[in-house]
């Protein structure tokens, strides 16, 4: 596990939510909030919240200040989405902030069943996993739903530069300093 793959990740991860919330947003807020049978949390809405809640209680965790897991009353779309993007770029400024000793650090993550101890990089890396399992369920939701999902399994293929080169732009994602390279 490298620092630099961790920062590639967390980059990655901004650019999914951000895509995956811009398809949400076409959706009228019933539609959002609609119960679906197939949906973990029962809504594509709840499911959101949920992501965002578990990065939020990880992040807090990996900045040395732990706190029981919650989840939050999040009132509409545009509040999630800024607390959304503001918690990646939290998590962006984290690994980029990585040095090696960093990785193997203990922090303590809050359990109902009492303290439990993590490594710094097996964290992240729960963490990113856990992002991609519910993506790709609020993937499918959003194809239940009617709205075309956007493609989330592209991992900065060099070749498809020119099809994100402005949209990470608008994030403030630059790959020159993720790869060490032009493409």
């Amino acid at each position: 596990m490298t620092t630099a793959l961790l920062l590639a990740q967390a980059c990655n991860n901004r650019w999914s939510n951000h895509r995956l919330l811009t398809a949400c947003a076409t959706l009228s807020p019933e539609a959002l909030q609609a119960s679906q049978p197939a949906a973990f949390f029962g809504s594509l809405w709840a499911l959101l919240g949920h992501l965002l809640d578990v990065d939020l209680f990880y992040l807090d965790a990996l900045h040395d200040q732990p706190r029981p897991y919650r989840d939050h009353p999040w009132p509409d779309l545009a509040t999630l989405m800024e607390a959304q993007a503001a918690s990646d770029r939290r998590l962006i400024a984290l690994c980029r902030a990585l040095e090696p000793a960093h990785l193997t650090q203990l922090i303590t993550l809050p359990r109902a069943t009492g303290p439990v101890r993590e490594r710094v990089e097996r964290t992240l890396q729960h963490l990113f996993v856990h992002q991609l399992h519910h993506r790709g369920q609020a993937h499918a939701l959003l194809l239940a739903s009617g709205v075309a999902p956007p493609q989330l399994d592209e991992f900065f293929l060099a070749q498809d530069e020119p099809l994100r080169r402005a949209e990470l732009q608008a994030l403030g994602i630059d790959e020159e300093e993720l790869w060490g390279t032009n493409l």
